[in-house]
């Protein structure tokens, strides 16, 4: 047993959600799904763009692939904010909608809501997959003092790019069709 200073009171975090009025709750819920919809919009919207731009480049006269590469970089701080906010709003809805984070499959609708939460959850580890191992290689290659290195490695680099930016942007579309059919 531990001395009586070390022992501190418990805190729980509020996993009852009546313990904020109803109309409280349905004011997070909407500013959850309202923050959601918007940084998944900001977030999806630019990756489609950038997918078609990556695969354009060295197609489109005057579009080097470099270009377009290091623009898709400039775009990563925004990228990340956006998804990370995104799934705070998820989360933030869920929980003030249902008070749990419980998905079950008993319903249609809820079918079709967990197949929402999967696939956007598998989204989140395919965008951490794109960040370390796809796009991490091309910062090394081409870096911002001296500019690609190995010209051959970089060009391989590009092409892998390229694909995990366009099975990322098919994802990024399904968890907003899938989102959006969830929710009507």
């Amino acid at each position: 047993m531990s001395p009586a200073w070390r022992r501190r009171p418990r805190c729980p975090l509020p996993s009852d959600p009546t313990l904020l009025s109803p109309s409280a709750l349905a004011d997070l819920a909407a500013a959850g799904g309202l923050l959601r919809d918007l940084c998944l919009a900001l977030h999806v919207g630019p990756l489609v763009a950038f997918a078609a731009l990556l695969a354009a480049a060295g197609h489109a006269p005057g579009l080097a692939p470099a270009t377009a590469v290091r623009a898709f970089r400039a775009w990563g701080p925004g990228a990340g904010l956006t998804l990370g906010f995104a799934i705070f709003g998820a989360l933030l809805e869920r929980w003030a909608r249902t008070g749990a984070f419980r998905w079950t499959f008993d319903t249609p609708s809820a079918q079709l809501e967990s197949a929402a939460w999967i696939v956007f959850f598998a989204f989140w580890v395919h965008n951490v997959r794109v960040e370390v191992w796809t796009l991490e290689p091309l910062r090394r290659l081409d870096p911002p003092d001296r500019g690609i290195t190995d010209a051959p490695a970089w060009e391989q680099a590009w092409r892998r790019l390229t694909r995990a930016v366009l099975v990322q942007a098919a994802a990024g579309l399904a968890v907003l069709v899938l989102g959006s059919l969830s929710r009507s």
